[in-house]
């Protein structure tokens, strides 16, 4: 997910902001200001509302932040790189770049966040009632108690056993030690997050339909995407993991001039599926024109587009052998942040090409 705002590093991850952040603050801002603490701790100004408002919405957003620095630390000592944490709409994200390589690892990574949340919600309410137990009831009393609530509410949710949330990692981690498979311990997870998702949608439209808030739809949608997503992933590295890389590669064609029309290059490819190699205005070969993107293309455009238009550049790739296992080189794309690989035979002959497209298609079908 890209930031808006980087706010700095905590131990060499980069932390930062979307600007989806500013519509949920805005949400909770109000309703602490308007609703909650003048419910809860009436007689005081509207200023001092929204001031102590402020404070909770900044130090719950500390405690999202808490929450995916938990997993984010865990899953560097377990030797997994983490590209970024960010706080966005609906929480915090954080970007684990490898799977966990263990059932104990990935239940280590999962659990870190919720716990946490849990010791900060034992932390706030202990305070919050420590507070007015020793100085009487007080607005900012009960801005902690709502801290502590609050937290204790992320903490139950996230371990729902369902993905893409951490009960759904957890559960996974379960059912890869129970079954010895990762990856159909990912996709069943997920099965059961589709499942749930569709669940939240359904009581999203009636909260919508009965005066209630909007936001549950949106987490609903959300949650369905994620897990839409988490399955097709799973189903992907199960591919991955059970063929080569010669058994899913696009064979290259010869090389094609730049200035070749896609139609043109459709017309030699006929029925079967092939990757150019495009060469630019100075003979040379510049990259790849994967299958994919002539079966993308409009017809109407493909008489007008050329070769060029659609290429992609060498600097986008990495290399793989025919004979590697196809799960390897789907791991050196997401630690390499690349989606392309040109594939040489044993001898170092280039004899095909291979994209996450592809792949993707490959695990659909």
């Amino acid at each position: 997910m890209k930031q808006s705002l980087r706010l700095g590093t905590v131990s060499g991850i980069p932390v930062g902001l979307h600007w989806g952040l500013v519509v949920i603050a805005f949400l909770y801002l109000t309703n602490l200001a308007t609703g909650f603490l003048p419910d809860a701790a009436p007689g005081s100004s509207t200023f001092a509302y929204w001031g102590v408002a402020l404070v909770g919405v900044l130090l719950f957003f500390g405690s999202v932040l808490a929450h995916e620095l938990g997993h984010s630390l865990v899953a560097q000592r377990e030797g997994i790189k983490v590209r970024a944490i960010t706080l966005w709409l609906l929480g915090g994200v954080a970007e684990i770049e490898q799977e966990a390589k263990t059932p104990g690892a990935e239940f280590r990574i999962a659990a870190a966040g919720p716990a946490v949340s849990i010791v900060l919600t034992a932390f706030f309410l202990a305070a919050g009632f420590g507070m007015e137990a020793t100085v009487g009831e007080s607005l900012f009393a009960t801005m902690v108690i709502w801290l502590g609530i609050i937290n204790g509410l992320l903490a139950v949710f996230n371990l729902i056993p369902a993905a893409p949330l951490d009960g759904g990692r957890i559960l996974t981690a379960g059912l890869w030690k129970l079954w010895g498979d990762q990856h159909r311990a990912r996709t069943r997870t997920a099965q059961v997050g589709q499942a749930f998702g569709m669940s939240m949608v359904a009581l999203g439209v009636f909260a919508m339909f009965n005066g209630g808030s909007i936001f549950i739809l949106i987490l609903a949608w959300f949650l369905l995407a994620a897990a839409t997503a988490e399955r097709r992933r799973a189903e992907l590295f199960e591919v991955a993991a059970r063929s080569s890389v010669g058994d899913s590669m696009t064979r290259l064609a010869p090389p094609a001039d730049g200035a070749v029309t896609v139609a043109g290059l459709r017309a030699m490819a006929g029925e079967g599926s092939v990757a150019w190699p495009v060469r630019g205005p100075a003979g040379d070969v510049v990259g790849i024109l994967p299958a994919s993107a002539l079966r993308r293309l409009k017809p109407k455009n493909a008489e007008t587009m050329v070769a060029r238009d659609l290429v992609v550049p060498w600097t986008d790739f990495i290399s793989a052998r025919s004979s590697e296992k196809l799960e390897a080189v789907v791991d050196r794309f997401r630690t390499q942040d690349r989606s392309h690989a040109l594939v040489y035979d044993d001898t170092g002959n280039q004899v095909g090409y291979i994209g996450m497209t592809e792949l993707a298609m490959a695990g659909r079908s």
